[in-house]
């Protein structure tokens, strides 16, 4: 009997301009699930560094009532440590955009709280550049801690932007020269984004 094998298809491979097209389009639509992936310019990780299964976070307004560990959509408290979200920008090659890297950092307790403050207000971009540290690891699994940087606030309640300062970590030179698209779907898949990646893949 003659068995009949049907030829793998080899893997559909997207242009590298392509794919740097669709990182910043923030219309882009999957052709497969019909889903619009622009929310790819923005992932975020779900807890800061080395905190692992944290409690589903609380409103904001509860990080003001004190505690040892804190967990709010924005913000936490671990180990002394007073962490908020930020953006870490990163362009991309080929493009006028930029990708938005979720990151943790941590802040003095002090200007913790003149930011929550000036962010519930609206007028956090008045506090200027503040010193922070990175409490997300970059490259995922591989790449340095607590890492020196800067916060740059911005107006009517905007997540804070993350630069970088130490010059030998390896998204300093990222943030200033860029990457590629396809070392960016790469730090997105070591996040746990393969969906999204396969989607801008499609």
């Amino acid at each position: 009997m003659i068995r009949l094998f049907r030829r793998t298809k080899a893997p559909k491979v997207i242009p590298e301009a392509e794919l740097a097209r669709r990182l910043v389009d923030p219309d882009y639509t999957c052709v497969c699930c019909g889903k619009v992936v622009g929310a790819a310019k923005r992932l975020r990780p779900e807890a800061p560094f080395s905190w692992k299964n944290p409690p589903e976070p609380a409103d904001d307004d509860s990080f003001d009532a004190g505690g040892v560990e804190i967990f709010t959509h924005n913000y936490a408290r671990r180990d002394g440590d007073n962490l908020l979200r930020a953006y870490l920008p990163v362009p991309v090659k080929g493009t006028e955009g930029s990708v938005f890297l979720g990151i943790w950092c941590s802040l003095k307790a002090g200007n913790h709280a003149r930011f929550r403050a000036a962010q519930a207000r609206g007028d956090a971009d008045k506090l200027g550049e503040l010193h922070s540290w990175l409490y997300t690891q970059l490259p995922r699994l591989t790449g340095p801690l607590l890492t020196e940087g800067v916060l740059v606030p911005y107006s009517e309640g905007r997540k804070p932007l993350y630069w970088i300062t130490n010059e030998r970590h390896p998204f300093h030179a990222a943030q200033q020269e860029g990457l590629s698209a396809t070392e960016i779907l790469e730090v997105y898949e070591s996040f746990g984004h393969g969906d999204v990646v396969s989607c801008l893949k499609a």
